[in-house]
């Protein structure tokens, strides 16, 4: 065998193993990249918009519709996996629906707090006259 005859067969090797390793990746990429969807939804969780909800709902939704063709490549810790981190995803959800709930009760108890205050230096500038 020549020199260029090997160099040729170690290039199609390494091609081969490389197409190899890319095809078995495809199912870790697909759970690499809902956890790191879902780590930044949960990292920002409190300060999305309604908009941003929205989008986020549309990008875990696609990641819903991939898991039914890569459920068969995806071993039983990987599908526990999914099930987590859309488990998780949904509490920062709520969670953030909570809290924007939360905000505005703040934010209406101290509009009432002013309106009580002013009606009550009314009253007692009315009692004073």
């Amino acid at each position: 065998m020549n020199k260029t005859s090997l160099v040729k067969v170690l290039l199609s090797v390494i091609i081969l193993i490389l197409l190899l390793m890319a095809c078995q990746s495809t199912s870790l990429g697909y759970v690499d990249s809902f956890e790191r969807f879902v780590e930044r939804v949960e990292k920002n969780a409190s300060s999305y918009s309604k908009e941003q909800w929205e989008k986020n709902d549309e990008q875990l939704n696609k990641y819903v519709e991939r898991y039914k063709t890569e459920k068969a490549k995806l071993s039983t810790d990987e599908k526990r996996e999914v099930g987590r981190l859309t488990v998780r995803y949904y509490k920062a959800r709520v969670k953030s629906f909570g809290h924007n709930i939360f905000g505005e009760i703040g934010d209406w108890l101290d509009y009432i707090k002013g309106f009580a205050d002013e009606i009550k230096e009314d009253i007692e500038n009315y009692q004073n006259q």
